[in-house]
């Protein structure tokens, strides 16, 4: 048979097998007024009311069994809560048998607020598009009129836009502003050399 026990801590001990039970009876840790309960059992005694620990308990317990015999017993006492564990570490208690789990929460680390910036769009510099479109129209017409004086506006054009893109990186449009000048300086070559061959032939 096994039993629990309120110890004199106030704490539920069990089940205990019953040879431990009359050790701590020996030892002063129970006395007739203890609290006990068989185990699997709904209705918590003291200890001098079970005659299996009379004998243990001395001539107070047996008093107690000569009075159940003669019918001239105490009255039961209030049954107490069925037994509960002790609550676990790390819990907070809430009731009555109820623990609740204490929680912790670290702190994550804090990082300083940084403004996100929105990147900038890159547009296409305007000098450098009207540079490549002069250069082109002097190439066509070249032929008619040496090129002139698209082919030297070109040049002018290509030449602004590169500076612009070297100062604002932002921008695009160095291609562009590259081919717009070739085809002004291919222009303006052809158109000098068409109208030296036209002198020339003039003269001879």
């Amino acid at each position: 048979m096994e039993y629990h026990i309120i110890g004199g801590d106030g704490k539920v001990y069990g089940p205990k097998p019953e040879s431990e039970v009359r050790d701590w009876i020996r030892e002063g840790r129970l006395n007739a007024e203890s609290r006990i309960c068989r185990a699997g059992g709904e209705d918590w005694l003291t200890l001098d009311r079970l005659p299996e620990f009379a004998m243990d308990l001395g001539p107070k317990g047996a008093t107690a069994e000569l009075m159940a015999d003669t019918g001239n017993s105490r009255p039961a006492l209030d049954p107490l809560p069925p037994p509960q564990s002790p609550p676990l570490p790390g819990s907070q208690s809430t009731g009555p048998g109820q623990s609740q789990p204490i929680m912790q929460v670290t702190p994550g680390p804090s990082y300083p607020s940084q403004q996100v910036m929105a990147p900038q769009r890159q547009t296409n510099n305007g000098m450098a598009i009207t540079g490549m479109i002069l250069g082109i129209i002097s190439l066509v017409l070249v032929c008619c009129c040496y090129g002139i004086p698209f082919n030297i506006l070109g040049l002018v054009f290509s030449i602004i836009g590169l500076s612009q893109i070297k100062k604002n990186p932002n921008q695009q449009g160095k291609g562009m502003a590259l081919a717009g000048l070739i085809c002004s300086i291919i222009s303006i070559v052809a158109g000098m050399a068409m109208l030296a061959l036209g002198l020339a032939s003039t003269t001879f």
